[in-house]
C-alpha cells in the first residue's frame, strides 16, 4: 500500500513537470478557468443540460468527419515539417492547442465564407501579417501561475465589456476608457516580455521557440488548400439537395444538372451557387435550359474581368452598377436573368442598432448587359425611433445619386423628406430620380423607395 501511495505522488509529480514544461502559465491559467467553468456548469441542471444539448451536437457524425478530416490534415503537416526537422514531439502541445483554438475555427468559418469577403485569401494574408510576431512577443513569457489566474478572467471580463459597448454609439465614452485599460495591460504584457528576453536571448532564442514560431504560420498555410475543398464539398451537396427539392422537374433533367454543374463547377462554389439557384427560378425545363444556365454564367465571368461598355444615354454598366453602394455594404450579387427582366440584389444592411433594426436594400433592374433602373428601398418598422435609420438611408441615397450621375450637389433632404407618406421626383442629365414613401398594408411600419431610371 505504501508503495502504490508512493508512486501515485511520482506519477502526478512527473505529470506537474509535464504540464510546466509543455504549457506557459498563462496556458495553464487559461485551461483552469475553462475547467472550473465546465464544473459549474455540470453542477448547474439548466445549464448542465444546455452543455450536454452541445456535447451531442458537437458528436453529430457529420461534424465528427469534418473535424476528423482536419485532424489527419494536421497530422500529415507535422509529419511532413518533422521530417524537414521544423516539427518535433515537444510540439505536440501547442499543434493540440492551434487545431482546438484556432484550426477547427478556421474550418468552421470557412464553411460560412461568402463569395466577396475573400476568406480565403485574407486568411493567407493573416498568417503571415507581422502583427504574428508582435502576439508571439507578448506571450513569450508569462507571469507567475498566481498572477495569471487573477489577469486571465480580468482580461476577458474587459473584452467582453469592450465588445458589448462597440455596439452601441451611447457608450463611446465607455468604449474610449476600455480601450485605454487594454492598451495599458497590452503595454504591461510587452514590457514584461522583452525585458525577459534581454536579460536572458540565450533561453528565448533556442531552436524550439523557433519551431514554435513558426509552427502555426506553417499550419494555418498548409491547411488552407483542405478548408477550400471542404468549402466546396458543402456547396456541392447543398446544391444536390436543392436540385433534388424540385418536385416538377423530372429525375432525367435534374440528373443531367447535377452532373453538367458538378462537372464544371466543382472548384467554383459561388458558380455553382448562381447555377443552382437559375435553375430553379427561370425555371429550366429541358437539357438545353441547364446548359443555357452555364453558358450566361461562363460568359458573365469574363465579361466582369474585361466589362463591355454601356452607352449612358441607356443606362449603367451592371459591373459598375453592383459596387455604387459597396461601401455601405450594399454590393449587389450577379446580374442574372429573372422571370422578365435581368437584376441583382443586395444582402439587408441594418440602418441603426435596434432589437429589431430598420433595413436597406439595393437593386439593379435592366436588360441584359445593361442596368436601367437603381433602386434603394428602405424598411421601416413601427414601435421604434426611426430617425437615425431615415438619415442613414439618406446618406446611402445622396451617394447613389452621386455615383450613378457624378454630381454630389442632390437635394436629398427635399427628395427624402422626414415623413412617412410622400412622393417627389425630378429629372436631372437624362436621369429621372424618384422617391417616394408608403405605410405597409398591414400598418406596422412603411418603406421609402428611391429610383434612378434611364
Amino acid at each position: 500500500m505504501p508503495h502504490f501511495a508512493i508512486s501515485r505522488d511520482i506519477n502526478i509529480e512527473q505529470f506537474l513537470t509535464w504540464l510546466q514544461q509543455a504549457f506557459n502559465n498563462r496556458e495553464l491559467a487559461i485551461g483552469l478557468w475553462i475547467i472550473l467553468g465546465l464544473l459549474f456548469c455540470i453542477a448547474k441542471v439548466d445549464l448542465r443540460n444546455s452543455l450536454w444539448s452541445v456535447a451531442k451536437a458537437l458528436i453529430a457524425p457529420r461534424l465528427l468527419l469534418f473535424f476528423g478530416i482536419v485532424a489527419l490534415n494536421v497530422v500529415a503537416l507535422c509529419w511532413l515539417l518533422a521530417e524537414v526537422r521544423l516539427w518535433s514531439k515537444t510540439q505536440v502541445p501547442p499543434t493540440v492547442l492551434w487545431f482546438v483554438m484556432a484550426g477547427c475555427v478556421f474550418a468552421g468559418r470557412a464553411l460560412q465564407s461568402k463569395e466577396d469577403d475573400q476568406y480565403f485569401r485574407n486568411l493567407f494574408r493573416g498568417s503571415l501579417r507581422l502583427g504574428g510576431i508582435f502576439e508571439f512577443i507578448v506571450v513569450a513569457n508569462t507571469f507567475s501561475l498566481t498572477t495569471e489566474l487573477v489577469l486571465t478572467p480580468v482580461l476577458f471580463f474587459l473584452a467582453a465589456t469592450l465588445a458589448f459597448a462597440s455596439t452601441k454609439p451611447e457608450y463611446a465614452k465607455a468604449k474610449f476608457f476600455l480601450e485605454f485599460i487594454l492598451a495599458a495591460f497590452a503595454i504591461v504584457l510587452v514590457w514584461n516580455s522583452v525585458s525577459s528576453i534581454w536579460s536572458q536571448p540565450d533561453i528565448f532564442f533556442t531552436t524550439d521557440t523557433g519551431r514554435n514560431f513558426v509552427l502555426p504560420i506553417l499550419l494555418t498555410v498548409g491547411s488552407i488548400p483542405v478548408f477550400y475543398v471542404l468549402f466546396c464539398y458543402s456547396h456541392i451537396e447543398q446544391a444536390r439537395i436543392q436540385i433534388d427539392q424540385n418536385a416538377f422537374q423530372s429525375d432525367d433533367l435534374k440528373g443531367y444538372a447535377r452532373k453538367r454543374f458538378f462537372l464544371i463547377f466543382p472548384l467554383r462554389p459561388w458558380l455553382l451557387r448562381r447555377a443552382t439557384r437559375q435553375f430553379h427560378t427561370l425555371p429550366a425545363k429541358t437539357n438545353a435550359d441547364v446548359d443555357r444556365i452555364i453558358a450566361d454564367i461562363l460568359n458573365y465571368e469574363r465579361n466582369e474581368e474585361d466589362p463591355p461598355t454601356v452607352d449612358k444615354r441607356l443606362g449603367w454598366s451592371p459591373f459598375e452598377a453592383r459596387d455604387f453602394l459597396s461601401e455601405q455594404g450594399l454590393r449587389t450579387n450577379d446580374y442574372h436573368k429573372g422571370h422578365d427582366e435581368y437584376w441583382a440584389s443586395s444582402e439587408y444592411v441594418e440602418l441603426d442598432s435596434h432589437i429589431l433594426p430598420n433595413k436597406a436594400v439595393f437593386y439593379a433592374e435592366g436588360q441584359e448587359g445593361v442596368v436601367t433602373t437603381l433602386k434603394l428601398t428602405g424598411k421601416f418598422m413601427d414601435g421604434f425611433d426611426n430617425g437615425e435609420a431615415i438619415q442613414r438611408l439618406k446618406v446611402i441615397g445622396a451617394l447613389l445619386c452621386e455615383k450613378a450621375i457624378g454630381r454630389g450637389d442632390i437635394a436629398i433632404d427635399s427628395l427624402i423628406p422626414n415623413s412617412q407618406v410622400f412622393e417627389n421626383e425630378m429629372t436631372i442629365d437624362g436621369t429621372a430620380i424618384r422617391a417616394w414613401g408608403e405605410r405597409y398594408p398591414s400598418d406596422m411600419g412603411f418603406e421609402v423607395i428611391l429610383t434612378l431610371s434611364r
